[in-house]
């Protein structure tokens, strides 16, 4: 089969490219692995998700969460899906690709079922391919688990987690709430930031780490700091402390959620350059890779997190439909109304309401969006007029109030 490009991955970075290629008038197909927004899937049941609903929405507006600010993933997945089935997009499910070739000028792109060949080939198979492991005596499938689902099964079993982010907090939280005896291990000393450093998506939520510290002070639940599992046997594990000291943690089962990394397979297997961190290279402006005609889009990129994903994988594609960033977008008009839109639903419940019902303001922000992609702040006459003469940049900031 033969089309302008194939898309890797139906995550968010994924469908917002498909339907990029769509309105562009590419031929397009988008091949997923498993199922539509699998990583979405693969959240723990009823997970709220720690982004508003404006930062995952694949159309601003759309999306809406019944019982509390942020969405959690069985809504996420309702509007992916609808958005997928709205717009129309052509995407095969149950499609592993297993090689990426260069084909003349083209790249054939190889899947388990049949062959393609397309100009460009955008990679938007995720960040979460690889689970990191213990790299322990006893690891074995049947008694570790990578990822958390649910708690239900665990009610009333000792369960040992492990992990320092996210991810391994709320799962002892959750298993906590389904009745297990939990114990939460991990390296860092406490919860404070690792070496004073903080931001909005490495750190441990204080929502996450206030009620993990208010249980263990009530012995409702253990906390081993400073410690690393060093072997699992039948009924136990084995945690060394950072002092040299041995703690046997009894346990049924052992949730080691140490995050993932991506799969490089396709990367390799095609000859792109990987940098040092585990990362493609790849140029900054086009996300192009070493292999001309091959992109990486979402968590294979070094812009990571989903409101990233959704916003540039469209550029992506714009990029490679010819166009290029533009100082200008919608216009000055346009711009204000939708940023005063978009600053009054994030901040209020009854404009949350009006935008819910108001299908024609949805409508028009998601115009403003649409031609807003390639627009690049830095190409504005001011930001060039600063640029040549920083005494202006000084000025400006010595009046700010």
């Amino acid at each position: 089969m033969n089309c302008d490009l194939v898309i890797v991955g139906a995550g968010p970075a994924g469908l917002a490219a498909a339907r990029a290629a769509r309105r562009l008038g590419l031929g397009y197909v988008v091949l997923e692995r498993a199922r539509l927004a699998q990583t979405i899937e693969d959240y723990p049941l009823g997970k709220p998700l720690h982004s508003p609903p404006q930062d995952v929405e694949l159309a601003w507006g759309e999306l809406y969460s019944r019982h509390r600010p942020n969405a959690t993933r069985e809504e996420l997945l309702e509007h992916y899906r609808a958005f997928a089935q709205d717009e129309e997009l052509e995407i095969r499910t149950g499609e592993e690709v297993c090689a990426i070739e260069r084909s003349g000028d083209r790249l054939r792109v190889a899947s388990l079922h049949r062959s393609y060949e397309a100009k460009s080939v955008i990679l938007a198979s995720g960040g979460f391919g690889v689970p990191r492991r213990l790299g322990v005596p006893g690891e074995i499938a049947g008694r570790v688990s990578y990822r958390f689902v649910d708690g239900a099964p665990y009610a009333g079993q000792e369960v040992l987690v492990v992990g320092g982010g996210n991810s391994a907090a709320e799962a002892a939280l959750w298993l906590h709430q389904a009745g297990a005896r939990v114990t939460l291990s991990l390296r860092r000393a406490s919860f404070a930031p690792r070496s004073g450093v903080s931001d909005a998506y490495t750190s441990v939520k204080p929502f996450n780490s206030a009620p993990l510290e208010e249980l263990a002070m009530r012995k409702r639940l253990n906390i081993v700091f400073r410690s690393q599992v060093a072997e699992i046997r039948r009924e136990a594990a084995i945690l060394t402390l950072q002092d040299g000291s041995v703690r046997r943690v009894p346990c049924s089962h052992v949730f080691a959620l140490l995050g993932a990394d991506p799969d490089l397979r396709l990367l390799r297997g095609v000859g792109a350059a990987i940098a040092a961190d585990g990362r493609p290279l790849y140029d900054p402006r086009s996300f192009e890779t070493t292999i001309r005609g091959l992109y990486v889009a979402g968590h294979l990129t070094r812009e990571l997190h989903i409101p990233k994903a959704i916003r540039l994988a469209p550029r992506i594609v714009h990029w490679i439909a010819g166009e290029r960033p533009a100082a200008s977008g919608a216009g000055f008009v346009p711009e204000v109304f939708s940023v005063l839109a978009k600053k009054a639903r994030r901040e209020s419940g009854l404009a949350r309401l009006i935008v819910r019902e108001a299908t024609w303001l949805r409508r028009a922000v998601q115009a403003v969006d649409a031609a807003n992609v390639m627009r690049d702040k830095r190409l504005g006459w001011a930001r060039q007029l600063v640029h040549r003469h920083p005494a202006l940049l000084r000025l400006a900031r010595s009046i700010r109030p």
